[in-house]
């Protein structure tokens, strides 16, 4: 079989579907993107729908509907995260919920990407079609969405390329939006889209606005709710944590009784 390979060179560390184990910065010869695990010529021509996934948790929040609506329409997904989310403003409350057990920041990323990789599996993102990373700096994340963009966009004439709107006020949400509009005003990318979380399009007093996207086929919805479960998933004992729900309750209550996301202009 023929893989597809990186060659980034910015250091981040990142984490292997197989063994479910972060690496090492010096384990990753390109410091990056080292390798997908699909034989790129399956993908020739194929219909492609790639999802930047900023923290643990906006694959089901923002993306779950069209993630389960471009699978029911035959498209292959890729998730691609990039961040760990280990240095969550959640972790003190969670060592008090969980004494006299002592959570690291280091634990504290492994429960969040473990919640990632479970809640992909549970919207049925195929194990194959799931990557994890973690860029320090802001700078690092774009040259991650970009590098990634313009490979997909080089393997097949149709695909689309899913980001958050450039309009939220958190930078590593808007980002991903700022770097697909800029790769397809250059025409370098033929089709985006981007969303506004549920913090923008719910809760934000100044907020985001678009067409609701619902689900096209509405027994999704145990798809959607298993995604959910896996964020409210406390045992201690063996480094689950709900971090999802803890963080941001109130998004997943609204999300679990309305279930749309919201398309944005950009």
């Amino acid at each position: 079989m023929i893989y597809s390979f990186f060659e980034m060179g910015y250091g981040v560390n990142a984490i292997s579907i197989s063994d479910g184990k972060l690496h090492k910065k010096e384990d990753i010869k390109a410091y990056g993107l080292t390798k997908l695990r699909i034989p790129e010529e399956s993908l020739r021509n194929k219909p492609i729908s790639v999802y930047y996934v900023p923290h643990p948790d906006d694959e089901i929040l923002t993306y779950g509907v069209p993630i389960r609506n471009d699978l029911d329409a035959g498209k292959i997904v890729f998730l691609v995260l990039f961040t760990h989310g280990e240095g969550s403003a959640i972790l003190g409350k969670l060592n008090k919920m969980a004494a006299p057990k002592k959570i690291t920041h280091e634990e504290l990323g492994r429960s969040r990407v473990r919640e990632f990789l479970f809640s992909a599996e549970a919207l049925g993102i195929d194990e194959k079609h799931r990557d994890v990373y973690g860029p320090s700096k802001n700078g690092y994340k774009m040259n991650l969405v970009r590098s990634v963009a313009l490979y997909f966009e080089s393997l097949s004439n149709n695909v689309m390329h899913n980001g958050m709107s450039e309009m939220d006020t958190l930078p590593e949400h808007s980002l991903t939006g700022k770097v697909l509009n800029e790769l397809y005003k250059q025409g370098k990318i033929k089709k985006k889209r981007t969303f506004a979380s549920v913090y923008m399009s719910r809760f934000a007093k100044k907020k985001i606005k678009g067409p609701h996207i619902k689900l096209v086929n509405p027994t999704d919805n145990y798809y959607l709710d298993s995604s959910i479960n896996t964020y409210n998933r406390w045992d201690p004992e063996n480094g689950w944590y709900a971090c999802g729900y803890i963080s941001v309750s109130e998004q997943f209550k609204s999300f679990y009784a309305h279930k749309y996301s919201v398309l944005t202009k950009k």
